[in-house]
């Protein structure tokens, strides 16, 4: 397959307030219709496959991940989110939906979330 025909696979995670941050994102820069998505909710049947597929290219699996080239991965919303910005010419402050979630929403929910975590262990 050449690289012109080539469409980049994003891998997510259903409940991933990450993946959630990245499909924000490029739903509002108008570039998500340009990936294939591969979705699984934590133990469905889609799960174990991704997670082999992805084995091979990272010492340890997790998501978002992109395979923006033929064999070429990464993973870390931030770093996808500037990889497509810089290619696209995006500024992230033109999308309001995105720096809301981004700066405020993803921010508080991750600290809520690491308090109850903290509360949890005592």
């Amino acid at each position: 397959m050449s690289d012109s025909l080539f469409r980049p696979v994003l891998y997510l995670k259903a409940t991933c307030p990450h993946c959630l941050k990245l499909r924000i994102f490029l739903l509002e820069a108008g570039l998500l219709d340009q990936f294939e998505q591969r979705i699984f909710s934590a133990g469905d049947e889609n799960e174990a496959a991704i997670r082999a597929e992805l084995a091979p290219h990272f010492e340890k699996v997790t998501f978002p991940t992109v395979q923006y080239a033929p064999g070429k991965f990464m993973n870390d919303s931030d770093a996808i989110i500037a990889h497509y910005a810089e290619a696209e010419t995006i500024d992230r402050g033109d999308l309001p939906i995105f720096g809301t979630y981004a700066g405020s929403v993803l921010p508080n929910y991750m600290a809520a979330r690491k308090e109850l975590r903290e509360l949890k262990q005592g």
